[in-house]
């Protein structure tokens, strides 16, 4: 079983449990039988609210509390029941780690908040094409009346721009064209990342490489997962101050759960900057539309966030001041559309 499993006596000593529970309390079962359970494991609860269940036969569930064990403190989920076995009364205890869920749930909120951002950038394009046929179809009226040809130039400026930005709504409006995926080594994206931004930055950034040279090629649209990594370059770079440090980092993970979905081997790239910080109030919401730390739109986190997932991935953020982290999770056999 994975669920660690104890069992005590009316008065809290050990009387069995199982291997989960050895693993997650990191003491043996040699040790800890006969001892009074909560002198040497420490829950913030009410101990004679447990004692309750072992009278009356009822159970509690206690969610994500932190509990203090041999090896340190960890946060868990934890059902108590009162139990009665040939007359003698007895306090079960189902407990798993609250971490590999909430990591779960985290994932799913911001699957959840990629479809909802897709959906408000649709509808803002739609928004923006309707006044925008009716900026051109006026320039294209005042050409005409115009009497002189250097006029006729800033008409034909404002027809020229109004095609360019409605060319840039149609890509929002309209699923990108499907790049090919091809196996890559990532670390050929990761250094396309860094001469564009150097080339293109008047900030004078200091990169620093950690990659894993063992890492295997992966199978993915190269154009999609560099325009997502650039996204989260750049902002890296605008976060930090003159001479700021950036570090990409590279690793593989072992059983790696990306949503519900668990996968035998995961690539993960960090992008680690030593800014400021991302607000907490908006750290939650970063990937929404028009939700940015800075004087700009929003839409590149969220833009990002959907290629990724196009892959199978996510992209994850923590961030305080002087170590925000973005991550992006990609499963080495998800086939690719």
């Amino acid at each position: 079983m994975s669920t660690a499993v104890v069992l005590l006596n009316e008065q809290c000593q050990v009387k069995q449990m199982n291997q989960s529970a050895e693993r997650l309390l990191g003491v043996s079962a040699r040790h800890i039988l006969e001892q009074n359970f909560f002198e040497l494991i420490r829950f913030e609860f009410d101990y004679s609210s447990l004692s309750q269940l072992v009278d009356q036969n009822q159970s509690c569930f206690i969610e994500d509390t932190p509990l203090r064990t041999a090896t340190g403190i960890t946060r868990v989920n934890m059902m108590a029941s009162g139990r009665e076995v040939d007359r003698e009364s007895f306090l079960l205890l189902e407990i798993q780690s609250s971490e590999h869920h909430s990591h779960i749930r985290k994932d799913m909120e911001l699957q959840h908040q990629s479809e909802v951002s897709n959906h408000l950038i649709r509808n803002l394009a739609h928004e923006i094409k309707n006044p925008l046929g009716g900026i051109k179809g006026a320039a294209q009226l005042l050409e005409r009346k115009l009497p002189d040809e250097v006029s006729r130039r800033y008409t034909q400026i404002i027809i020229q721009e109004s095609d360019r930005l409605g060319s840039l709504v149609d890509k929002l409006l309209l699923p990108a064209a499907p790049e090919p995926p091809q196996l890559i080594n990532i670390h050929r994206i990761t250094e396309q990342v860094v001469d564009i931004i150097t080339l293109q930055s008047e900030e004078q950034s200091t990169f620093v490489r950690d990659y894993d040279p063992s890492l295997p090629e992966i199978r993915v649209s190269p154009g999609q997962i560099q325009q997502a990594l650039l996204n989260l370059v750049k902002n890296a770079v605008e976060a930090v101050s003159h001479n700021g440090k950036i570090t990409l980092r590279t690793r593989i993970l072992m059983q790696h759960t990306i949503g519900k979905t668990q996968y035998k081997q995961v690539i993960r790239i960090d992008v680690l900057d030593n800014g400021p910080g991302i607000a907490p109030e908006i750290t939650r919401d970063i990937f929404f539309p028009t939700i940015s730390g800075k004087n700009s739109s929003g839409l590149g986190l969220s833009i990002a966030q959907s290629l990724v997932q196009r892959h199978a991935g996510i992209i994850e953020v923590t961030s305080e001041p002087g170590n925000t982290c973005f991550s992006i999770f990609l499963p080495l056999e998800h086939n690719h559309e």
